[in-house]
């Protein structure tokens, strides 16, 4: 076959396709849909509801680890924010035991 050919019955078909009605619902559709959505309705009433979480507990799980993940967030923003120490002044006693790291034992100086 030819292309051409290939491509004219092609477009023939959508031709052909373009052409239907759309389709229309059997009668009384929506009011056998409205009664059965009823029924359906009427047996979970008198049955035992859960509450949404347990039905869904997706939501629960997920919101649970939202809420675990932004207090783990919150707290590393917490320990590495913490405000620096500020710097003596240099040539003083608590610059010479901050730079050598010492610790802050009262040195006598009769000793």
């Amino acid at each position: 076959m030819n292309t051409n050919e290939e491509e004219q019955q092609w477009e023939d078909r959508f031709r052909k396709l373009g052409q239907l009605k759309p389709a229309q619902p059997r009668p009384f559709f929506y009011t056998r849909l409205e009664a059965r959505l009823k029924n359906r309705m009427d047996q979970l009433e008198g049955s035992v509801r859960l509450p949404w979480w347990l039905q869904r507990p997706a939501y629960a799980f997920g919101t649970l680890g939202m809420l675990v993940a932004l207090n783990v967030l919150v707290a590393l923003w917490q320990t590495s924010s913490s405000p620096p120490t500020p710097e003596p002044d240099a040539g003083t006693y608590e610059a010479f035991v901050q730079d050598y790291q010492l610790d802050h034992q009262t040195v006598y100086a009769d000793e």
